[in-house]
């Protein structure tokens, strides 16, 4: 093709025409004519995706004389960023990416000028992790913006970013952020590793990145986490973690990942730290709840009825009476009715979505109960687990939740307590065996760091977490140096600011 020759035709007009015919049909390709004093050319841009004010300013600029030639004696600078290209193809790829073209005679390479103005929403609220307290800003789907939002935070010179391009269809731009002399090199070798190792056509979201560099690829609980908000990535950053960032995504990838970290929201650092303790209590048990309550309801009625107190027993029996389903039928029914208007409410408009989903929930509740179809019982258990899932801060985790569900409900049903026990016991030990980058799942629980366990089931004062988390083994293992930490901490023991 001749997009793949090395070597630019002797005019303007042959290298313009042979872009327009490796784009055609395109018809917003623009072109338009240019001379100074010494020379004359072409220059292309697809309208819409150049800033066509500062286009216009630069043809001016170069038509009144005010362009000149580099050192080089190649590339026209009328006040705005440049590259040189060789290739007709780099010359097309730079025209998708939203740059102007400028095409001269006599000429073996062509000048891109960086004039991108790709469509793009402003920089909002977060939706999927709201805060009352703390900063509110969100990633959005310009790669650029996104690293800019990072550096306002993390003004070091630390910071650091390697961009990888992946797709050989449409290439799009993946960016690694790290913290220089606190990220473990071996960390960085093996995400680089990864990274390199991926292979598609293009990329249109960070969960294509996230499934190629999944240590346990067929592993329901997620092994990377997923954020949209600044403060949490820079955060991540400082301890010693890397952060993914994809053109095109308005969400960032932070590895590695433990278990706890899903059940820490950002809500914990902006509150007292007295309020997050029973917080994150409550989140443990919301989270075993979610999982395990209709297996227990279905075990209690089918096989262990001598565990309910009389008075409870024979209430439940009394609303079981004429149901012409087993217990079991019955939950998984109710079950997958209820993660059916969950679904239902999540693709509707978010105006009638939330209507949707609480109507239909409690209208087809009340109706299957009035028809006899289900007891009561069921229907606040179902609910109530539904609830209990909601407050999972990871999105990544409350998906886990609504699989784990339905196996412990078939294990119930066969085996009763016995089968939760047993099938407990094989997730504890599916979840000691998972590594995220080479660091244990449950850490600091399981290996246990007692130090680390300041920030797990407790959310310990920003005074008394001095140190790094010990799993990710960092380079630099306190936050500020050991003296200035032992004079602070003596400070404070003093009850002096």
């Amino acid at each position: 093709m001749a997009a793949e020759q090395r070597v630019f035709p002797r005019t303007a007009a042959d290298a313009a025409r042979q872009i327009d015919e490796a784009l055609r049909p395109c018809p917003d390709l623009r072109l338009e004519s240019w001379s100074t004093q010494r020379e004359t050319g072409l220059i292309l841009w697809i309208d819409g995706l150049v800033d066509a004010d500062r286009l216009q300013e630069a043809l001016v600029a170069l038509r009144q004389g005010g362009g000149h030639r580099a050192r080089s004696g190649k590339a026209l600078k009328p006040g705005v960023a440049t590259e040189e290209v060789v290739t007709l193809s780099a010359a097309i790829q730079a025209l998708l990416e939203g740059c102007a073209v400028v095409l001269r005679d006599d000429a073996h390479s062509a000048c891109v000028w960086r004039l991108e103005r790709v469509p793009a929403r402003a920089v909002d609220r977060s939706e999927n992790e709201p805060t009352l307290h703390g900063p509110q800003e969100a990633f959005i789907e310009r790669l650029a913006v996104n690293i800019a939002m990072v550096r306002k935070r993390l003004k070091s010179p630390r910071l650091k970013i390697e961009t990888f391009t992946v797709g050989e269809t449409s290439p799009g731009t993946l960016a690694m952020m790290y913290a220089e002399g606190v990220v473990k090199s071996d960390l960085l070798r093996e995400v680089r590793r990864r990274m390199a190792q991926i292979r598609v056509d293009y990329v249109a979201d960070i969960n294509e990145v996230r499934e190629f560099i999944n240590d346990p690829r067929f592993s329901v609980f997620p092994t990377t986490e997923e954020t949209e908000r600044p403060d949490r990535v820079v955060a991540a950053l400082m301890e010693g973690r890397v952060a993914i960032l994809a053109d095109g995504s308005p969400t960032c990838l932070l590895v590695p990942v433990t278990f706890a970290m899903n059940l820490s929201s950002p809500e914990d650092y902006y509150m007292h730290y007295s309020l997050a303790l029973p917080l994150r209590l409550l989140r443990y048990l919301m989270f075993w709840a979610s999982v395990l309550l209709p297996a227990l309801y279905v075990a209690l009625l089918t096989y262990n009825q001598d565990l309910l107190p009389t008075p409870l027993l024979v209430s439940v029996a009394a609303q079981h009476a004429g149901i012409p389903f087993p217990t079991v039928i019955e939950a998984l029914g109710m079950m997958v009715a209820f993660e059916a208007l969950r679904e239902a409410g999540t693709r509707l408009p978010r105006a009638v979505g939330q209507s949707v989903s609480i109507v239909g929930t409690l209208v087809i509740g009340d109706a299957a109960v009035r028809a006899g179809l289900v007891s009561p019982g069921m229907v606040i258990i179902v609910s109530a687990t539904g609830v209990a899932s909601f407050t999972l801060p990871a999105l990544g985790l409350v998906q886990a939740t609504r699989l784990l569900q339905f196996p412990f409900v078939l294990a119930a049903s066969l085996f009763g307590l016995y089968g939760i026990l047993m099938l407990g016991i094989a997730l504890l030990g599916r979840m000691a065996s998972l590594r995220s980058f080479g660091v244990p799942y449950l850490a600091p629980m399981a290996p246990t760091f007692i130090r680390d366990m300041k920030d797990v089931i407790i959310r310990a004062p920003w005074w008394m977490m001095q140190g790094r988390p010990r799993q990710f083994e960092t380079v630099e293992r306190h936050r500020v140096p050991p003296r200035a930490q032992t004079k602070g901490s003596r400070w404070r023991r003093r009850g002096r600011p």
